[in-house]
């Protein structure tokens, strides 16, 4: 049987591998054609994607394992990681699949330093700490803000906003994202799972909280304040997707714009495949606007929200909506 695991953390034979080894993974990806068994291995990770646990998305796309000074481990996605998830046809590197990791020991004043090498500091990942890595519980609640209209935390900040001045404080908070995270599939379908260490913690990290609520932690925080934050993660996450594309002097071309869309259209690989020959037949090689043009003028952001690309993360759609959903994308 074939083992599944670069790491058996029962092992005495388990390495810490270099640190540049998963940006190296991420950054061989070949202009080739994909072939039949790429295209195989593509399909079976967006059923992983879009039916499986949160607990077997996070096992799979996440790369690393950190070995701390005590022996103890936990798994981190790193943010190429993260847009990976929930980004249908982009493959996993190779080996590092199901329970499968790149090893790190690290102490905390190493990870402090290895920071900038998964996150830039104007970038929200950075807020999370640990270098910017995102753990289980960290990854639930990207999920939860990035899947989740606007108007929904809206009205969930009023339910638990008593006294009305627009502000609620660390536990109110936590309600609310029990109350969006309860209305998701990917919350509905998540279960705590002890063996694999991947248990939904009470709360966020203490990064997050110290961001929403100073370091006291008696910080009250405001509507506006959060949806900033979950504007901004958006706003990442694109720039990561875009970034993948190679742009030249900051630009895509139209046929790597339309890739992008046809992505999160949802539908079936055969027919894909004939839009992206479409694709290719109508577009050349003309460059669009580069991602600061788009996002100056808003369209492209307005254009995301208004189809909820992300809305498909944890919302099963019903047929009509979906064909209505992919008419708007790919049209």
């Amino acid at each position: 049987m074939k083992n599944r695991e670069v790491t058996n953390e029962g092992s005495d034979e388990e390495k810490a591998l270099e640190p540049n080894n998963v940006s190296q993974a991420e950054g061989k990806k070949k202009k080739q054609r994909s072939g039949f068994r790429d295209r195989k291995v593509m399909e079976y990770e967006n059923r992983i994607r879009a039916y499986s646990t949160p607990d077997k998305i996070f096992r799979y796309f996440a790369t690393l394992k950190i070995i701390n000074e005590h022996g103890d481990s936990e798994v981190f996605m790193t943010p190429h990681d993260f847009v990976r998830s929930i980004t249908p046809n982009e493959k996993q590197p190779e080996n590092l699949g199901l329970d499968q990791f790149v090893v790190k020991r690290y102490d905390g004043k190493r990870i402090s330093q290895e920071r900038e090498k998964f996150a830039d500091e104007d970038s929200i990942f950075y807020a999370l700490g640990e270098c910017g890595l995102i753990s289980f519980s960290d990854y639930i609640f990207l999920t939860t803000v990035l899947s989740t209209p606007q108007r929904n935390f809206e009205i969930a900040f009023k339910m638990f906003d008593l006294n009305g001045d627009g502000e609620v404080d660390m536990e109110e908070f936590e309600q609310v994202q029990s109350i969006i995270r309860s209305q998701t599939s990917m919350g509905m379908r998540h279960r705590d799972r002890s063996t694999t260490g991947n248990t939904l913690k009470t709360g966020f990290n203490s990064a997050l909280t110290t961001y929403f609520f100073g370091a006291d932690l008696k910080g009250k925080l405001t509507i506006s304040h959060f949806l900033q934050f979950q504007r901004k993660l958006q706003h990442d996450i694109l720039k990561l997707e875009f970034e993948r594309h190679d742009p030249v002097n900051g630009r895509i071309t139209e046929r790597q714009f339309g890739s992008m869309l046809l992505a999160y259209s949802g539908v079936q690989s055969k027919k894909l495949t004939v839009m992206l020959k479409q694709l290719k037949k109508h577009f050349q090689d003309a460059v669009v606007s580069n991602l600061l043009e788009q996002y100056d003028g808003r369209g492209l952001e307005k254009f995301i929200k208004d189809n909820c690309l992300y809305h498909k993360l944890t919302v099963m759609l019903k047929q009509q909506t979906r064909k209505h959903f992919q008419d708007r994308v790919v049209f």
